[in-house]
């Protein structure tokens, strides 16, 4: 992993860093993101055919069991409500620490 610090690093950052995203994917989803501020980096990057749903699942929850981010522990699946409640406090984290 790079030298981001890892309770720090942004979802974005997390998927190009691991290779699960490229660099100009994320630049397209968060220029995307800009005209529409309520949708999520994830959800933007699924849209727009970079990941599967179920890919972006199985990144987010590496990225939650490498960061720490929001909850303690993931040792299972997470359902659809879980993801999207969890990617909303990530997301309210970030806007915050703007």
């Amino acid at each position: 992993m790079g030298s981001s610090d890892n309770k720090d690093l942004r979802v974005g950052e997390f998927l190009v860093e691991n290779g699960i995203i490229t660099d100009d994917q994320l630049d397209s989803a968060l220029k995307m993101q800009v005209d529409n501020k309520e949708r999520l980096i994830g959800e933007i990057l699924v849209t727009l055919g970079f990941l599967s749903k179920e890919e972006m699942i199985m990144a987010f929850e590496m990225y939650l069991m490498i960061t720490e981010a929001a909850v303690s522990h993931v040792d299972e699946w997470l359902d659809q409500d879980e993801i999207d409640m969890i990617m909303a406090r990530i997301e309210e984290k970030e806007q915050n620490n703007k």
